[in-house]
């Protein structure tokens, strides 16, 4: 697998200083990263910002009640600029977390994962600890509703664990669905508050989660951090010195 960094932990600065941020992830040594569409609105030319550093463009995230065709369409077409292949959407559940918007957003991710599978693009259902309370109900009704040509599974380890399930469970259970792979970590203490901290200082079991995907053929392991109480970039440092050192990654 490849390692990337999503852009989040830098906050506003990922879109005012997209290329001080970039400069950052490649001096850590991550390989891509993952950011929201809106990141690269001004950019002409995403693939050459990427190249030029050695990186590549993981993904792209966004909010599926949000989305509109024409966003996703143009979502897609970055996606190509970049040579990338996988659109990441959350939030299906909605405020209320409920059986109707999950219904009503499985059409849209359907729709939407049709209409990227003919530009090479992968959709990808990245899950929080709404999709998996209740035994993943949430993440079951996507599942179900959903064809598994035109949409896959982002796991996300913290939120996972968060929701009350195992990482590795998880994925051995919808192991056909995997596709792509969000690193998050926190302790018992932080997952009550939903903070989180590096990865190795948590209690998400990473050695069993890597162990858990390697059969699954996933291209992007990509580190997410929210928020951090340290500089994004000596947070991300320290996960990507985890990786590297304790799991060869």
């Amino acid at each position: 697998m490849k390692v990337g960094a999503q852009l989040i932990i830098w906050g506003q600065r990922a879109s005012s200083d997209l290329t001080g941020v970039l400069d950052e992830v490649a001096f850590l040594g991550y390989e891509g990263i993952e950011a929201s569409p809106e990141t690269f609105k001004d950019v002409l030319d995403p693939k050459r910002m990427l190249v030029s550093r050695e990186l590549s463009l993981a993904g792209l995230h966004m909010n599926v009640g949000l989305a509109s065709t024409e966003a996703v369409g143009n979502a897609v077409a970055i996606l190509g600029k970049a040579d990338s292949r996988y659109l990441m959407f959350s939030g299906a559940g909605g405020r209320e977390n409920s059986d109707e918007n999950y219904l009503r957003n499985s059409k849209k991710l359907e729709e939407f994962g049709e209409l990227a599978r003919k530009q090479g693009v992968t959709v990808c259902y990245h899950n929080h600890w709404q999709e998996i309370v209740n035994n993943a109900k949430g993440t079951q009704i996507i599942l179900e509703s959903t064809d598994p040509e035109h949409v896959a599974l982002c796991v996300d380890t913290y939120w996972v664990r968060c929701g009350g399930l195992s990482p590795v469970e998880f994925m051995k259970e919808n192991a056909d669905r995997v596709a792509y792979l969000h690193l998050k970590d926190g302790t018992e203490e932080g997952m009550r508050k939903y903070e989180f901290t590096e990865l190795g200082q948590g209690v998400v079991d990473f050695p069993a989660v890597l162990e858990a995907v390697n059969p699954l053929d996933v291209e992007w392991a990509v580190v997410e951090q929210d928020r951090t109480d340290k500089t994004p970039k000596e947070s991300m440092s320290i996960s990507r010195k985890y990786l590297k050192e304790k799991l060869g990654l």
